[in-house]
Order: structure tokens, then C-alpha cells, then sequence
């Protein structure tokens, strides 16, 4: 029998274990350990993991996999016996093993994962609600045509991108499944070129089957969960947070048209005490944009794309940029910017994307004047514009 062979059995071993001990939701895997060929499971019902969670470090843990005192702490935190499964193949990184990364993505399906940071987006269309059905089927399908597009030409460029989705009925939460800073810019890179195809698509079959969007950007934590449907955990997550929630919100008044970028912090990643905010953010993703120079739409080669936060014009030429707070109707304020795309093509043709400061006036948010450090304003010279 071949190694993968012998892989592939081991994995639908304990596939077929860990579904029972799962018990169709009731329970969650909160860890995994390995000796060998044995694989030692922390399964805990679900509703004590949600009750105690706040008590006991690492329950929601990105990675499962402990080292032995770790996973028995937090089995014994739990109240939880060890759950063993013996496979027909040793775990391990070395030849002929099984590799506790695989092991790790399996049992992702089966646990509730805490993310701290991520960049989401959020599309949203416009007048989706009185669209006939077959128009409704023709602009999710032209979004998600977009949505792929992008993924495939950053992949090509040799950028590690994997985006994930889940519906919001008349739109789509999309992020990147890679963590990380550099992740996180090379979703709004997403962003992006999902943006420029639509524009694209809409200038050459109008809006009856190519949606009108309204669009939000921002970094924040989440959950992340797998569906159940049948007897088995779905494929694919589903997230939900503090990022989903101020997206939600944001997209709730923003315009047709319009691109909205939520004032996020993220700390930098290995500069501890160094914090980005949004337009320090799109900062540094502006430089990122250098790499989609020479990508073709419609056999036309971007010469430049530029992100732009809008902003007060005054005088000697000088502009302010403006934060703009939405309320929900909790009382909760929630500040973004409101950003313009350009493309620039070999051609000299441009497309502009998003709502200029003169065009926000049914826009149902209050701006003020943000206040940036000085010492970044080098940084940040070339973006903004009114």
C-alpha cells in the first residue's frame, strides 16, 4: 500500500471517529495531542465551552494541537477525559508520516477558532430587492465571477491569497483565509481588482445583470465556525465578530457607489507597540498596489492604481482629511473614511471608483477633521485628495 494510501485511510479513520464523539454539534474539539499513531482529543459540550471560555487561556486558539501538558490542563480545566483514537499511521513531519498540519485542518471543522485581527470586506447591491430573480442570479453570479478573477490574478503573481466568502443574502463578507499584516494588505489588493471588474463589467453590459455596489473595508476580530448540515460539519467557515457586526453597520448608510474604509488599529506584526491605523494602513497598500502594474482588463495593462481619502479642501493647497462617525440605532459610533480608486490604464483611459466629498450630501454620517501625526505625514503625502 502506498503512503498516500495509508494517509488517506488514516484520515477517514479518524474522520469517522471524531464525527461520533462530535455528536452532530452538540460537542466541540478545543484541542488534540499526538504520541506516535494516537491521536488524544479534548471533547468538551459545546454550551461548557461557551460558558467557561473567559475562564481557562486558549480555548479559542487558532491551532488545536498542544503539547501533553498543555492539552491535559485543559482537559482537566474542562472536567474532560482524553478522547484516544489509534490510526494506521504514525504522526509526525518525518517520511512516510502523517502531518499534523493535515490532522489540524480536519479537525478545524469540528471547533469554534478565535481570530484577532483580520482585513474583511463587505459588497453590498444596490436595489438588489427589486431586481427580478433572473437579474438577482445574473449580479451574484457577475460579484462572484469578480471575487474569483481577483483571487486568480493574485495568485499568479506569486501572492498567497485564498478568499473565503458567506452570503449576506444580497452581497458577500469576503476575506483572506492567510493571516498576517502582509495578508491583510493583499486583501485590499482584493478589493481592489474586484472593484475595477465590476466598473469594467458595468461600463460594457450595464447594471441590469452587473450590480451596482456600495462597499466596506475594514480589520477587526472574529469567530469562526463551521455550518452544520446533515450529519457533518460543512467544508467551508462562516465568521462572525466584532468585524462582522461594524461592517453591518457601516454598510447600513453607505451610498451606491460609495467605498467606505472602517478606522481601524492593527498592531504591527513583530513591532511590539507600533499601531497602524486606516490611513497608515492604506499608507503602505498603496505601495502594495505597484505590483498589480501590468495587469490586463480587457487586454488593457494597468499603468497605476491609487487610493484616495477624501477630505475638506483649504487653503495653499493643503486638505483635511475627514472621518466620518456613523450611529447605529444602539447609540454606537462607528468612524471610517471614505475612499476613492483610480485606475490608470496604458491607454491614458482611467476608471474611478467610490464617491467624491461633493457627492456625499444625502451621505447620513457626521465628518470631522482626523488628526494624523505629524511624523507620519511623509508617509501618507500622496494619499489624500478632496
Amino acid at each position: 500500500m502506498s503512503v498516500e494510501s495509508r494517509h488517506a485511510g488514516a484520515l477517514r479513520e479518524l474522520h469517522v471517529a471524531v464525527n461520533a464523539v462530535w455528536r452532530l454539534g452538540r460537542n466541540m474539539v478545543v484541542a488534540w495531542s499526538y504520541s506516535g499513531s494516537t491521536v488524544y482529543l479534548c471533547v468538551v459540550p459545546t454550551y461548557v465551552v461557551f460558558e467557561t471560555s473567559e475562564e481557562i487561556n486558549y480555548t479559542f486558539d487558532k491551532g488545536r494541537l498542544r503539547d501533553e501538558e498543555t492539552f491535559l490542563d485543559l482537559c482537566k480545566g474542562f472536567g474532560a477525559r482524553p478522547t484516544r483514537i489509534e490510526l494506521d499511521a504514525p504522526i509526525g513531519k518525518g517520511k512516510g508520516e502523517v502531518p499534523p498540519s493535515t490532522i489540524e485542518r480536519m479537525l478545524r471543522r469540528y471547533s469554534v477558532t478565535h481570530t484577532p485581527h483580520r482585513a474583511v470586506m463587505l459588497f453590498d447591491i444596490v436595489g438588489f430587492s427589486k431586481a427580478s430573480p433572473i437579474e438577482q442570479v445574473a449580479q451574484l453570479n457577475s460579484l462572484e465571477y469578480s471575487i474569483n478573477s481577483a483571487e486568480k490574478r493574485l495568485q499568479a503573481l506569486g501572492l498567497d491569497v485564498e478568499l473565503a466568502r458567506s452570503t449576506v443574502g444580497d452581497g458577500f463578507y469576503v476575506w483572506n483565509r492567510r493571516q498576517g499584516l502582509e495578508a491583510e494588505l493583499r486583501t485590499y489588493l482584493a478589493l481592489q481588482l474586484i472593484l475595477l471588474d465590476n466598473k469594467r463589467a458595468q461600463r460594457k453590459g450595464g447594471t441590469r445583470f452587473v450590480p451596482v455596489l456600495r462597499t466596506v473595508f475594514s480589520i477587526g476580530s472574529h469567530y469562526s465556525y463551521h455550518q452544520v448540515e446533515g450529519q457533518s460539519p460543512r467544508g467551508f467557515e462562516y465568521i462572525v465578530g466584532d468585524i462582522t457586526i461594524s461592517l453591518a453597520r457601516l454598510i447600513s448608510k453607505a451610498e451606491a457607489h460609495q467605498l467606505l474604509i472602517g478606522n481601524f488599529e492593527r498592531p504591527v506584526d513583530r513591532a511590539k507597540g507600533t499601531v497602524l491605523d486606516a490611513p497608515l494602513f492604506l499608507a503602505r497598500a498603496v505601495s502594495e498596489s505597484a505590483a498589480m502594474e501590468g495587469l490586463e482588463f480587457g487586454r488593457e495593462p494597468i499603468r497605476s492604481v491609487h487610493s484616495f481619502i477624501t477630505g475638506t479642501d483649504l487653503a495653499s493647497g493643503r486638505q483635511s482629511v475627514n472621518q466620518y462617525t456613523i450611529k447605529d440605532k444602539h447609540g454606537f459610533a462607528h468612524p471610517a473614511f471614505n475612499v476613492v480608486l483610480q485606475a490608470r490604464f496604458d491607454s491614458d483611459s482611467t476608471l474611478t471608483i467610490g464617491l467624491g466629498t461633493d457627492a456625499l450630501t444625502e451621505f447620513d454620517a457626521d465628518a470631522d477633521p482626523y488628526r494624523i501625526d505629524i511624523k507620519n505625514l511623509a508617509r501618507m503625502r500622496d494619499l489624500f485628495r478632496a
